[in-house]
């Protein structure tokens, strides 16, 4: 890095989707709408230039530049007492080594013999950024399918995170009806999703009304989505639950006056067939509140034998 212009060029390229420095007039993009996009992204160290002057627009980002991006975007952060790499495959010291600690935490769909700098598909980068978004918040979308015409391309796993990206209109369609998901996604195309998808965390999250924690039980916490005018998604997560085999189910909405709501919910007991890793989880459920129940308590009902 610090020896050749040839190895620094390399780096350049390898890296390029990493911080930033002042916004760059780059030469190579030529529309209007993309170039404020990605200058404005550049701005907050999300992308940056291959040079001073060019940001080439059509090369392909490698799965560890999609995942430094998606989690810079996202603003997903490393959890406490965690120490150590995640994989052995990720070379000490790398520059993508926190990324992919941070999406390991997160729980995005990260592993071991993934290609770190081969290109991503857009199938692949869809689902990594889905996961990222809903790790920031419980979002309303609306219970629709969208046709795409080659979906039979797509990975089963694949299919869901495309349909949350299209729902949400982070992503769309060329004129077939065609999402095109084996090949490699460009790094113009990286930034105008990452971009959609701040957008969208920003607006949703404006319409995010603060739980009050008094109302709600030790352990457990409580958010409230604006939906439309009529009604809000209200979300329970019960914390410190002992592994991920637990769960929680809302059971029921008592209206005890003009303006509260008591949620009642159940903790769903784990497979007693299955094994569980001895980690610490939390686990969530949601139900539809109309909006004139400002006031929001959370009690316990129970628990709830697994039901296969």
């Amino acid at each position: 890095m610090k020896k050749t212009t040839k190895m620094l060029t390399a780096l350049l390229v390898t890296s390029s989707l990493l911080g930033a420095g002042a916004a760059s007039a780059f030469t190579d993009v030529k529309e209007e709408q993309p170039l404020r996009m990605v200058k404005e992204l550049q701005s907050k160290g999300i992308v940056n230039g291959i040079s001073v002057d060019r940001f080439a627009p059509n090369q392909a980002i490698t799965t560890a530049q999609a995942i430094k991006m998606i989690v810079q975007a996202t603003g997903l952060e490393e959890q406490p007492n965690f120490s150590g790499r995640s994989f052995d495959s990720v070379p000490q010291g790398a520059w993508y080594a926190k990324a992919v600690n941070i999406a390991v935490q997160n729980e995005l769909s990260v592993t071991s013999d993934m290609k770190w700098n081969d290109p991503i598909t857009r199938e692949d980068f869809a689902t990594l950024l889905s996961e990222a978004i809903q790790q920031t918040g419980n979002y309303p979308v609306v219970m629709m399918y969208i046709h795409v015409a080659d979906e039979e391309d797509m990975k089963e796993e694949s299919r869901g995170a495309v349909q949350f990206l299209l729902l949400t209109k982070i992503a769309s369609l060329n004129a077939s009806n065609e999402f095109d998901p084996l090949r490699s996604l460009t790094r113009l195309e990286a930034a105008e999703l990452v971009y959609n998808s701040i957008e969208f965390i920003e607006e949703h999250q404006k319409n995010t009304v603060p739980a009050e924690p008094e109302q709600s039980e030790p352990g457990v916490t409580t958010s409230v989505v604006k939906v439309d005018d009529e009604q809000n998604k209200v979300t329970v997560t019960k914390e410190d639950l002992p592994h991920p085999g637990y769960g929680i189910d809302i059971t029921s909405v008592d209206y005890v006056s003009d303006t509260e709501a008591v949620i009642y919910y159940k903790i769903v007991q784990p497979d007693p067939d299955k094994m569980y890793p001895q980690v610490i989880s939390s686990s969530s459920d949601d139900v539809l509140v109309p909006a004139k129940y400002t006031k929001i308590t959370v009690k316990s009902a129970g628990t709830l034998e697994f039901k296969k």
